[in-house]
């Protein structure tokens, strides 16, 4: 190692009294490696000088312990915990604020309470290191605020998945609903939330207690494999997408009828949905079939307000999402730099003398400070809670409603009804069977859609007509679709 000094403190290429006073204390304690069990020495310190630390012991020690990401925080380092506390909590109150405005209107959107969540984080987190900084022998309150601070890129990181995943469902309807897609993704939170528990687990010990080398050695490499096990989870949300752009939608896909918030009419900042308009959409799937009331429930189309009916639809186009597309990718990135470079300070296994840029206060406060706001700035002016909203689960009446299947040709032992006022081509007074399936129909004027070359979908709801609809779906999607609530 290098000859210098730590704050003043000789670190190596002397023999100090504060480093002699620390081999007494390691030889009290079988010989632990230095670094570990700082929460054990500084009890014994106290107990042999008194209640005040002299500076030199704690800078020494400060010096020899493992380098973190961000660095050690001192006072100098107060002035920007509560700038960002300040704008954390503003922000946290912006969120909550839009969503009280979307509840009061019926749309709910309960993403924005996980963000109010995060932002209530990153304000304590903040906080605790202020104070940590003030007192930076209290070894409690540095492990909680490193928890808290890595924990909330791991919600942000968890919150950008799941707008992944309904954009994914979007595009591929079929198998965004599955049962399988489901089971992976719900694997994969709790494959997170057992890392993150690992993570911690693993970064608290050497601080409590007093371990031998090559057991603090092996703590550090597990730190470096749930580093890197996080920072591919930051990835997960463009992967989703690049598998939704990449493969093209299946014959299936194309001609599934999906559920789209057909109400929601603008994306822009200060729109808000009419009030209720949801319940109001909710109402009208009381009078249709089975299959249209479990319908897959997906996000609304970039173009829906000029290329989609009021209802059930098939017409998804292209992958249109552009704007939807660049909010992931700009958050996912911003988040994968912080993970980046808390890697990097993980890797480099230094002591705090011989620590990189990364763990540098600016580098945390660029991170963990403005690079999330700028993600929760893009959240809230890109209206995420619009651009991914998926219609709630329909009431239990509505779903409870058992309705008859009816086909389009009737048994041997069941009457014609024979419809009036249909245009020619069409289900006619005159007309004892339907045409063959080859024939072009035309449709009728009250129909909602109905989907020709596949036989997919539409039904007929015409309010003067003795029939009230007849349905062609030929897709059940109650066997595929799933009533998760995300």
């Amino acid at each position: 190692m290098q000859k210098g000094s730590y704050d003043g403190v000789p670190i190596d290429g002397g023999y100090t009294a504060t480093i002699g006073l620390m081999h007494l204390l390691n030889a009290l304690n079988n010989g632990g490696a230095p670094g570990t069990g700082i929460k054990v020495l500084v009890d014994e310190s106290h107990g042999l000088i008194g209640p005040v630390i002299p500076p030199t012991l704690v800078n020494y020690n400060v010096a020899v312990q493992n380098n973190l990401f961000g660095g050690y925080p001192s006072k100098a380092e107060i002035p920007g915990c509560i700038v960002f506390m300040v704008i954390f909590l503003i922000l946290g109150i912006f969120h909550l604020a839009l969503f009280i405005v979307n509840f009061s209107r019926g749309h709910y959107f309960w993403l924005t309470l996980g963000w109010v969540g995060y932002c209530l984080v990153r304000f304590i987190g903040f906080t605790m290191w202020m104070e940590w900084g003030k007192d930076i022998t209290n070894a409690k309150l540095g492990i909680a605020s490193e928890v808290f601070l890595i924990v909330g890129s791991i919600i942000l990181v968890t919150t950008n998945l799941v707008l992944a995943q309904r954009l994914f469902t979007w595009r591929h309807p079929v198998g965004g609903s599955r049962k399988l897609f489901w089971s992976i993704m719900l694997t994969l939170y709790a494959v997170v939330l057992i890392v993150i528990a690992i993570t911690i687990v693993a970064s608290a010990v050497p601080y409590v207690y007093v371990l031998s080398q090559s057991s603090y050695e092996s703590y550090k490499k597990i730190v470096m494999v749930s580093a890197v096990l996080i920072l591919l989870y930051t990835l997960t949300a463009i992967s989703l997408i690049a598998l939704s752009y990449f493969f093209k939608p299946t014959t299936k896909d194309e001609n599934l009828y999906t559920y789209q918030p057909w109400w929601i009419e603008s994306f822009h900042p200060f729109y808000f949905v009419q009030k209720n308009a949801a319940r109001d959409a909710e109402e009208t799937f009381m009078k249709r079939n089975h299959n249209h009331r479990h319908a897959i429930r997906v996000i609304a189309a970039t173009h829906h307000h000029y290329n989609m009916v009021e209802g059930l639809t098939n017409q998804r186009g292209t992958l249109k999402h552009n704007k939807s597309l660049f909010l992931i990718i700009i958050t996912t990135l911003c988040v994968f730099t912080t993970s980046f470079c808390r890697a990097v300070a993980v890797f480099q296994a230094r002591i705090n003398y011989h620590s990189g840029p990364t763990c540098n206060s600016i580098a945390a406060f660029m991170c963990w400070g403005l690079l999330e706001v700028i993600i929760n700035v893009l959240y809230l002016v890109g209206r995420v809670d619009l651009r991914f909203y998926r219609p709630d689960v329909l009431p239990a009446k509505v779903r409870a409603i058992i309705t008859a299947e009816q086909s389009y040709y009737p048994s041997d032992d069941e009457d014609i009804i024979k419809p009036t006022d249909y245009p020619a081509g069409s289900l006619n007074s005159t007309s004892t069977s339907p045409p063959p399936f080859e024939e072009k129909q035309k449709s009728h004027p009250n129909s909602l859609h109905f989907n020709e070359k596949s036989h997919y979908g539409g039904h007929y709801e015409g309010r003067n007509d003795p029939v009230n609809y007849v349905k062609f779906d030929n897709y059940d999607t109650s066997d595929n679709a799933s009533d998760f609530h995300f």
